[in-house]
């Protein structure tokens, strides 16, 4: 009996234990409802801002890029260290974090959308700013009413630079080789081109200004060139159709900055006689016309003659020199050329430097450069030459040569185009009327060596060309 009675008590604990709580019954739900706001509080908040106004340099640095095109509390928006300072000084209502937020994006003066990053560095540059702001708030439960509306600002006067005169320089025309690559011409970003206002202030660097500058193609006309008409057929190299010199025209496109003192003056002054292209009055010009890109940029167009030499005039004359070469003054810095008259597209000279030159090379045409670097040459125009050519006289120091005639005839090769070798008679004197130019080959019957053991080869009757660089034997 005992041992019934202590299985029945274990089974009533058990089920005592497993029996479900019965828990309250809730008779209703109860939901929290947002605060509500009316389209009268939102237009007291719209109010409190001024839709234009104007910020200084401390303001601009109050700009926060974090809050940018993120959703932002009423209150918290009227707090911001940047946008407080364009309010208007009525009361805002009664809008909320709770009942309202705020988010806001940003574009130029030309409408065209602006980031962050966009954004600030606008406000440093003293540039317009349109700043659209949507406000969006509670009006019924979970219904949201959005209100859209745009704070204007433009800098301060005592931030924007005024112009009073414009100054364009550079150089036209431009001389390039025959045989030259023209895209050399058309990547030449270092088109010596200069702007200065009327404190000789650089323009082309400055961002605020303008904001590019680029190099054209190639036309027949100046009219084309100026106006964007139809362009010539010009090759990967200049050539002519009878080797003779002839000329194209290339537009320098300048796009000039939004808002920018620069873009006021030629607004104001497009024709104006303080506008002066290469010294000359732009009233008596029609280069360097104002247009409008089709991004509506104000846009600055300057035409250059591009002058391409007769074929002839592709060879030099080189002749040895000692003394120092110092560039000119009325440029910020002077473009350099190689072996081949092509224009070096990354190096250039400063104004009012000097340099050692050990070269002068002339062509047919009259043209002279003298040499500052391994195969680097300055024209002579853009230098002052202080020195002497080297008096090396016309007979070879070793005297006269050694003529082997050869069982089989050979050919060498004379390399670095736009360069030329001097030829010497069998007696060691040397032309001053004739030379090998670099970049060609030639059969030679006969060899020959001086007192000093150079040798030399016979490319003509009487002719002989000096083995050394850019002279060598083809296998």
């Amino acid at each position: 009996m005992k041992k019934s009675i202590k299985y029945a008590g274990i089974a009533a604990a058990t089920l005592l234990a497993v029996a479900p709580v019965v828990a309250p019954v809730v008779s209703s739900t109860t939901t929290v409802q947002a605060a509500t706001a009316t389209s009268a509080d939102a237009d007291a908040y719209v109010a409190a801002f001024k839709s234009s106004a104007t910020y200084n340099k401390a303001q601009a640095a109050q700009f926060n890029t974090a809050d940018f095109d993120k959703k932002i509390g009423a209150t918290t928006f009227l707090s911001n260290d940047f946008f407080k300072n364009f309010l208007s000084g009525k009361d805002a209502g009664s809008l909320t974090d709770d009942n309202a937020s705020v988010k806001f994006t940003a574009t130029d003066s030309n409408n065209k959308e602006l980031d962050a990053a966009g954004v600030q560095t606008a406000l440093n540059g003293a540039k317009a700013v349109n700043f659209n702001v949507a406000l969006s708030y509670f009006t019924e439960g979970t219904n949201t009413t959005t209100k859209n509306f745009t704070i204007a600002l433009t800098p301060t006067s005592d931030q924007t630079s005024t112009i009073t005169s414009l100054a364009a320089k550079f150089t036209t025309p431009y001389d390039v080789n025959y045989g030259s690559n023209t895209a050399d011409a058309k990547a030449q970003k270092s088109t010596d081109l200069s702007l200065t206002d009327q404190s000789e202030k650089a323009l082309l660097s400055d961002t605020n200004e303008v904001s590019e500058y680029s190099l054209g193609g190639f036309f027949n006309s100046y009219a084309d060139a100026l106006n964007g008409g139809t362009a010539a057929s010009v090759g990967s190299t200049f050539t002519t159709t009878d080797g003779s010199s002839t000329e194209y025209y290339q537009p320098i496109t300048v796009t000039v900055s939004a808002d920018s003192a620069l873009g006021v003056y030629l607004k104001a002054n497009s024709n104006s006689s303080t506008y002066t292209v290469n010294g000359s009055s732009k009233t008596t010009t029609d280069n360097g016309k104002v247009g409008t890109d089709a991004d509506g940029n104000t846009t600055l167009t300057f035409v250059r003659t591009v002058n391409v030499a007769a074929q002839s005039d592709s060879d030099w004359t080189v002749k040895d020199v000692k003394g120092i070469v110092k560039t000119n003054s009325d440029k910020a810095f002077y473009t350099l050329h190689n072996d081949a008259d092509e224009l070096v597209s990354n190096r250039a000279l400063d104004k009012n430097s000097s340099w050692q030159t050990d070269k002068v090379r002339t062509n047919t045409a009259g043209d002279k450069q003298y040499r500052v670097s391994t195969h680097e040459w300055i024209p002579s125009t853009d230098v002052t030459f202080d020195g002497s050519e080297i008096d090396t006289g016309t007979t070879d120091p070793a005297g006269a040569l050694t003529v082997t005639k050869l069982d089989k005839n050979k050919i060498i090769n004379v390399s670095t185009s736009g360069m030329v070798y001097f030829l010497y008679n069998s007696k060691g004197v040397k032309s001053d009327t004739r030379a090998l130019g670099g970049g060609t080959s030639w059969q030679v019957d006969k060899t020959a060596t001086d007192a000093a053991g150079n040798t030399y080869y016979g490319v003509s009757t009487d002719e002989f060309v000096k083995v050394g660089e850019g002279v060598t034997l083809a296998n």
